[in-house]
């Protein structure tokens, strides 16, 4: 029998099935879905794979705990909701690369999931589907014709001038993702990046983060960052791309006129001259994974209940009302986002140019949705493998509903973020869809909606941290923009600390983080670099009502300073 080393059993999150933390020091649960894997595991006796993270539970459980499951093992202890054996698949700390081949079952509930989602509906959602296999096919030509081309640019300096920002901000919609140019001049942001490497120079012990990407620097307080999250150009370009969403309820307590920071890492990564394999991060959405189905997940919100019903071409992606009351991180998943983000974005410190060593984007937000969420109640009638070319594979009529929905959702396992590949998304074309952003300069804004598909480029060859080649590197900070609502600011309220001690950001882990390093910045230098607004942002100092425009937006105000500042405003 194949043995566990308990190095192997840790960051797990709370159980699969019955969604609760068993006790530190107690028995195991055999409802879990992480142990029922690991028994099908030892059973067959196949060797276990190098799990970096299986469930959070795990975490701090003794010793004993490896000798209870090989001991179950040899009792062959069952359970009615576990899934069939399958092949073992490497993990890694943010995400999972899916095999090439079928998917993973989940737990039985996740087929009464999908069940419940579309009863009643069938009739509709079956010709909503072929309707949107149609428009795929259509969109993924203009997209692959035009590669680059299609994600829109502006200049900062035109977001004054009207006609420009409307005809921007319709293409930005459709897109999901933009460049806006010049956010900070272009020899502010080249001596932000000198600051970093002097920053990462004096402080040599700064480690990179734990995930799959080594060009991740888990650094969150470095001068150039915090200049970026105060600096005015930055925070008016945030408040002009979050304007773009909309609420269909008027009493949504959230505000886009004060933008939030959120403090993420750095990428720093070296020219690629070197003769490295390249090779790019799966195609992924962030913010969850099997949630966008669960009732407990984005269901509480009914984020996606157009597209439920059938109805995917009504559906709106910038609609933020329905995006608040939802928990997208049901499992504890690594590297997940706290904060409402309304877009995820790269605030550039150097020039990166297209098709290299940057990002994949899919520009067709709607309709890339719509598809990831419908694709697993959809199956061939013909297998690829047995149909004459892979049009006739990919064309409607060789697709129907499911008589019987199963626990398979293409791409999604709990904790991990969902993947997208050409075999289990054979109609995103993903070779095809997925396009370089433009060229970027020093001082450049990309953003992208926080549910577009997209991808990084990587180095598999050189896995472990190294120090950056400080002359070619290509930089940049992740900036995303968020908006007030009550989780953000009790996420603030988090990070503000964590900035005050010099620890890493919330929820990117624990450790030493930069408290020691010499040159971190302090709240006078988020004032120096962006006044009040950008105290506001890192809520260093309380929301003005007197800015804030009409009664919704200063309850919003009420209630984040209530959360950050108890002492002065009290809750």
């Amino acid at each position: 029998m194949p043995i566990i080393h308990p190095a192997t059993i840790q960051n797990s999150s709370i159980c699969f099935q019955c969604h609760k933390f068993p006790s530190e020091r107690g028995v195991i649960p055999t409802c879990c879905f992480a142990y029922l894997y690991l028994l099908v595991y030892l059973a067959i006796g196949i060797k276990l794979p190098e799990f970096s993270r299986i469930n959070h539970f795990l975490q701090r459980v003794e010793p004993f705990a490896v000798l209870y499951i090989m001991l179950a093992s040899q009792n062959s202890l069952t359970h009615d909701l576990a899934p069939p054996p399958f092949s073992p698949v490497p993990f890694s700390m943010d995400s999972m690369s899916f095999p090439p081949g079928d998917p993973i079952p989940l737990p039985s509930r996740f087929a009464r999931i999908k069940k419940t989602l579309i009863s009643g509906k069938e009739a509709a959602v079956a010709a909503s589907w072929n309707q949107l296999l149609f428009e795929l096919r259509e969109e993924i030509e203009v997209i692959s014709s035009k590669g680059a081309a299609t994600i829109p640019i502006i200049d900062f300096e035109e977001t004054n001038n009207p006609e420009s920002v409307a005809k921007f901000s319709e293409e930005l919609k459709r897109r999901g993702a933009a460049v806006v140019r010049n956010v900070v001049p272009q020899g502010e942001a080249m001596a932000w990046k000198k600051e970093t490497e002097v920053y990462l120079s004096t402080n040599p012990n700064m480690r990179c983060s734990p995930t799959r990407d080594p060009h991740l620097f888990g650094v969150y307080w470095t001068p150039a960052q915090i200049k970026g999250r105060a600096h005015p150009n930055v925070l008016a370009t945030q408040k002009l791309a979050m304007k773009l969403w909309n609420s269909r309820d008027p009493s949504a307590l959230l505000s886009t006129n004060f933008p939030v920071a959120y403090a993420d890492r750095l990428r720093m990564q070296a020219g690629t001259g070197n003769g490295d394999t390249m090779y790019y991060h799966n195609a992924h959405v962030d913010g969850g994974s099997v949630e966008r189905w669960e009732p407990d997940g984005y269901g509480r919100g009914g984020t996606y209940d157009k597209i439920w019903e059938g109805k995917w071409d009504e559906y709106d992606p910038w609609e933020s009302s329905t995006r608040l009351g939802v928990t997208s991180d049901l499992y504890n998943g690594a590297g997940t986002c706290s904060m409402f983000r309304m877009f995820q974005g790269w605030l550039t410190l150097s020039n990166i140019p297209t098709n290299e060593d940057a990002l994949l984007l899919c520009p067709m937000l709607k309709l890339s949705t719509a598809y990831f969420l419908l694709r697993p109640f959809f199956e061939p009638r013909v297998p690829l493998e047995a149909c004459p070319s892979t049009a006739a594979y990919l064309d409607e009529s060789n697709w129907i509903l499911s008589p019987v929905q199963t626990s398979v959702i293409q791409g999604a396992l709990p904790s991990y973020t969902q993947e997208l590949n050409d075999v289990l998304h054979p109609h995103l074309q993903l070779s095809h869809s997925m396009v370089p952003i433009p060229d970027l300069r020093p001082g450049d804004y990309l953003l992208w909606h926080p549910d577009l598909i997209y991808a990084i480029d990587n180095h598999p060859s050189k896995p472990k941290c190294r120090e950056p080649s400080l002359a070619d590197t290509a930089t940049v900070m992740y900036l995303p923009a968020c908006p007030l609502t009550q989780t953000n600011a009790l996420y603030l309220a988090r990070q503000r600390k964590a900035f005050l001690l010099g620890h890493p950001s919330p929820d990117f882990g624990g450790g030493r983080g930069e408290r020691s390093h010499m040159g971190r910045p302090g709240v006078q230098d988020v004032n120096d670099a962006g006044g009040e607004d950008g105290l506001m942002a890192m809520g260093l100092l309380p929301w003005s009502e007197k800015l804030a425009k009409g009664e919704v937006e200063k309850e919003v105000c009420k209630m984040a300073n209530g959360i950050l500042f108890p002492d002065r405003y009290g809750l």
